[in-house]
C-alpha cells in the first residue's frame, strides 16, 4: 500500500460498516513478530486503513512479512526500541500529512474490531485517545504494573490515563511530534503522555478488550523496563514541582495544536 498521500474513503470497506476516517494512519511498529504482524497490517488494511509498519531491526523477516501483506514498510537500519519506531513513524506520517496516527501492537493482542472502534471513536484530531485494556484475564503481574503506572502519571501529569501502558492509542499530528519526549524503549508511551497533559492536549479512553494468547511474545523487560519508566516519572515529578522550567514548552505546544486554516 502506498502511503503517499492521506487517503479520503466515501464507502466503507468491505466487512466495515463505516469509512476509514480521513487522515488517519495505523502505526504499526514490530521487531520480531513475522508470525503475527502480517495478520495485523492485513486486517487493518482491510478497514479502509493506511497502514505504515516500522521494522524496528527485526531479524526474522517480520519487515518482508508485513510487505507481502501489502502494508508499507519503514525500515530502521538496528533494533532502538518501541520509542525510536514510534517517533521515527510519526515523523514520516506527519511528513506525509496524515493528522492522525492509530498505534497498534503487532502481537495482535487488540482485536480487528476495537482498533476500527476506536479509530472512529477519535474524532476530536486534537486530542489523545488511549484503548484502555480489560485486564481482567490479563496476569496479575501485569494488572499491577498498570495500577502502579496509572497512578504514577496521575501523581506527576494530574490526569488519570486509564491505561497508561496500552500500545492501542490514537496520536494527534503533528502535536505529538513536537512534545519533548526523550524516553526510550516502553518508557515513551508513559511519558508522551504526562507530557500531553502539561501541554493541554485532551487525553481521552475507550474501553477495550484485548487478547493475551499463551503463545504471545513480549519484548518488555520486567526489570529493566519497570526500573525506566519509575527514573523517568521521577524526572516528570520534578519537572511537576519546578514547572517555570516547562511553561515556555507548553505555550508553543499549545500554539502547534491549533488546525491550521491552509
Amino acid at each position: 500500500m502506498d502511503l503517499g498521500e492521506p487517503i479520503q474513503l466515501t464507502e466503507a470497506a468491505p466487512g466495515s460498516t463505516q469509512a476509514w476516517p480521513t487522515g488517519m494512519a495505523v502505526l504499526i511498529p514490530v521487531y520480531n513478530h513475522k508470525a503475527t504482524v502480517a495478520k495485523v497490517a492485513g486486517e487493518a488494511m482491510a478497514l479502509g486503513a493506511p497502514v505504515l509498519v516500522v521494522d524496528d531491526g527485526s531479524t526474522d523477516g517480520s519487515g518482508d512479512a508485513a510487505r507481502q501483506a501489502g502494508a508499507d514498510v519503514l525500515s530502521l537500519p538496528h533494533n532502538q526500541g518501541k520509542a525510536a519506531a514510534l517517533r521515527a513513524g510519526m515523523h514520516e506520517l506527519t511528513r506525509r500529512g496524515y493528522r492522525q496516527a492509530l498505534t497498534a501492537d503487532a502481537d495482535g493482542q487488540h482485536p480487528t474490531h476495537e482498533i476500527e472502534r476506536l479509530a472512529h471513536e477519535a474524532s476530536d484530531s486534537a486530542a489523545i485517545y488511549i484503548g484502555a485494556r480489560d485486564m481482567r484475564c490479563a496476569p496479575f503481574s501485569s494488572r499491577l504494573g498498570r495500577f502502579l503506572s496509572n497512578t504514577s502519571s496521575w501523581i506527576v501529569s494530574g490526569a488519570w490515563m486509564g491505561d497508561s501502558q496500552s500500545g492501542l492509542r490514537v496520536y494527534p499530528l503533528p502535536s505529538t511530534t513536537l512534545l519533548n519526549a526523550p524516553a526510550k524503549r516502553y518508557a515513551y508511551e508513559i511519558e508522551i503522555l504526562v507530557r500531553a497533559a502539561w501541554a493541554k492536549i485532551p487525553v481521552r479512553t475507550l474501553a477495550v478488550s484485548v487478547i493475551y494468547p499463551k503463545d504471545r511474545i513480549s519484548h518488555f523487560g520486567k526489570m529493566r523496563d519497570n526500573i525506566s519508566a519509575g527514573l523517568v516519572l521521577t524526572k516528570l515529578f520534578a519537572h511537576r514541582i519546578c514547572p517555570w522550567t516547562r511553561a515556555a514548552r507548553v505555550d508553543q505546544l499549545i500554539a502547534a495544536q491549533a488546525p491550521s486554516d491552509a
